[in-house]
């Protein structure tokens, strides 16, 4: 078991969260730059931090926290998902998960095998597992590149770990900046007809804020607080799950010692569990969705705030040119994806289906939702819906690539690791083409 967080963090993160909102609030350079409060806020706890300055006084653990959080931000998505049927998958978002899952698998293939040839030919001192900080920050933003890290650490290369927070930092700056860029590219192109600029957007959007008339609950009561508060149970239900989650991993990982099952597999294996014993139950009738889905933002944002805080400038500075010409080559390489393959896989609306894509694959899903909505204020395309039932037959994908990867790549089995990808992808091709075209067009024709 980790080190909990401890007060002392946990009280500075806080600070720095309302410190950063409040200037996203009042700076509108900072709103034009759509910066999320969690990352001004990381940014701020790196320069005050025992990285520059050294003003703040974190703990001497401070950099596990991140850890721990994500931990609880897999959990928590774990109690919130629901599995959807094969078919239900296969009629509604069938081209879309096929695509996220060509998109991500090829971007760490990508990844691990330009890293391995820059470091082979002209950095032949970096680990050759130095691209899959790349795929690990970019596709699975923070949590990823926490999980990545941890590993890397357990592995003897302890610069990954700040390695992969530095490119998860950075890809959301790229996500936003360069995709602004295609957003006015595609409205000249004539792939979109609207287009939400900054300066039509009213001043609470413009300011990450939402009009209090508008404003949702965040979740319902489920019981009554004569006997229990809602959210006392819902916190009992998260914190169980998450100290379940360190004690199994620990547990599978006692049988070798080559063997190191990551925390953050079964905190959401564990959650979609105990979900699925809650529907048998009925106890989910006592359940809210909203409040699971919040502490998994929140795990999110306090995530951040830790990872960025917690990266070694000095490390930075002697990986920086190989740093750049990785990332410039995961950009070409994600542009290519959104630009070729996107269109020739799905199909109508695959612009806004490609935007949110970029997002997510260079940044996070919130980015994704941002540009989204630039271009599809009034979520018209439905990709939303589509992304959520894709999700969960992706993210077990997911897991293996986070969990194995980093290790194959580390280990020299750079070759068996390329196989199996593209072996995956042409089954995901076969399935998407003889498939889901197939129920897609009975359902279509029963219309």
């Amino acid at each position: 078991m980790p080190q909990g967080l401890m007060l002392t963090d946990l009280a500075i993160a806080g600070l720095l969260l309302l410190m950063a909102k409040i200037l996203r609030v009042h700076i509108p350079l900072l709103q034009r730059m759509y910066i999320p409060s969690a990352v001004l806020a990381g940014l701020m706890g790196l320069t005050l931090g025992p990285a520059v300055f050294d003003m703040l006084p974190w703990t001497d653990t401070f950099t596990a926290n991140a850890g721990l959080l994500t931990t609880a931000l897999f959990t928590a998505l774990g109690l919130a998902t629901d599995v959807p049927s094969p078919k239900v998958v296969a009629k509604r978002a069938g081209s879309l998960w096929a695509f996220n899952q060509i998109a991500s698998v090829s971007q760490w293939l990508f990844a691990g095998m330009f890293g391995l040839f820059i470091t082979s030919f002209f950095w032949p001192e970096i680990s050759p597992a130095f691209g899959i900080t790349m795929s690990a920050g970019f596709m699975g933003g923070h949590g990823s590149a926490t999980v990545v890290g941890d590993i890397f650490n357990s592995l003897g290369w302890e610069d990954g770990f700040t390695l992969g927070l530095t490119f998860a930092t950075v890809g959301i700056f790229i996500s936003i900046s360069v995709g602004m860029l295609i957003l006015q590219l595609a409205l000249k192109m004539g792939w979109i007809t609207t287009f939400t600029t900054f300066d039509s957007m009213d001043e609470y959007e413009r300011k990450g804020l939402v009009k209090p008339t508008e404003q949702p609950s965040v979740m319902k009561d489920t019981m009554s607080s004569l006997s229990v508060d809602s959210f006392a149970v819902h916190a009992a239900l998260l914190i169980v799950a998450i100290v379940l989650a360190y004690e199994s991993a620990g547990y599978l990982s006692s049988f070798h010692s080559k063997v190191q099952i990551p925390t953050f597999v079964t905190g959401f294996l564990g959650g979609m569990f105990i979900r699925i014993v809650a529907k048998q139950t009925k106890a989910s009738d006592y359940l809210c969705d909203g409040a699971f889905k919040h502490a998994a933002g929140m795990s999110t944002d306090y995530l951040i705030i830790f990872g960025i805080s917690a990266i070694k400038i000095t490390v930075l500075a002697q990986y920086l040119l190989p740093m750049v010409v990785l990332a410039i080559g995961g950009v070409s390489f994600t542009l290519w994806l959104v630009f070729w393959v996107a269109p020739r896989i799905l199909g109508d609306d695959w612009f806004e289906k490609g935007i949110f894509s970029w997002g997510w694959l260079t940044g996070t899903v919130a980015m994704g939702i941002a540009l989204l909505r630039i271009v599809d204020p009034k979520m018209r395309s439905k990709v939303l819906d589509d992304y959520a039932i894709a999700y969960v037959p992706g993210s077990i994908t997911d897991i293996f690539i986070i969990s194995l990867m980093p290790i194959a790549m580390y280990n020299g089995l750079h070759w068996e690791a390329l196989g199996v990808g593209l072996g995956y992808i042409a089954v995901v091709l076969f399935i998407w083409r003889f498939l889901f075209n197939r129920v897609g067009t009975k359902s279509a024709n029963n219309r």
